[in-house]
């Protein structure tokens, strides 16, 4: 999967971070199936996700290794692109909506599985911003019900152990 673009588009972004981003996760060519990544039911198998995270350095402080991560995630995010390109609107609702009401706001996702229907780079990227808004909210309100100030920065909210102790440690590693 690649948008497709009628023009280069221009960045801000530097070398490094333009290649994490647009090139790495297409580097290793394989489609390991969508059955390897989510259940019948459609409940994730986080242990496969975070068996292809990668660090610099194996011991206790381990060094996140932001490139190999990427580049060895990327099948698993196309064989979920192409899962839910396979699907259409009603197969999408009755499949996944159980799984979004959490976030009180389901109606994004479903903007968001039309836009990726799409190749509009830009209905993509919208699509994408919304839904990281959407789940950093909802994301706090579960912090909120078991803490009391609710940390400023996406990275130590996924950090918490308020998150840890409702979704489980080994989700929240997968995360951080």
């Amino acid at each position: 999967f690649q948008m497709l673009l009628a023009d280069p588009v221009s960045t801000c972004l530097s070398s490094a971070v333009h290649y994490i981003v647009c090139e790495a996760g297409f580097e290793i060519k394989s489609n390991p199936g969508i059955s390897c990544i989510i259940s019948d039911s459609g409940e994730v198998y986080w242990r496969v996700i975070i068996e292809h995270v990668r660090y610099e350095e194996p011991g206790v402080y381990q060094t996140l290794d932001y490139v190999e991560s990427v580049r060895s995630l990327g099948p698993l995010c196309e064989s979920v692109h192409l899962h839910l390109q396979s699907l259409n609107m009603k197969q999408f609702e009755d499949q996944l909506m159980l799984w979004f009401q959490w976030t009180k706001c389901p109606e994004i996702f479903l903007k968001m599985f039309d836009a990726i229907k799409s190749s509009h780079a830009t209905a993509v990227a919208l699509s994408l911003m919304k839904l990281t808004s959407c789940l950093e909210r909802a994301l706090g309100d579960v912090f909120l019900l078991l803490g009391k100030d609710c940390p400023f920065l996406l990275r130590d909210l996924l950090a918490s152990q308020e998150l840890a102790s409702v979704f489980g440690q080994s989700v929240v590693s997968g995360w951080m």
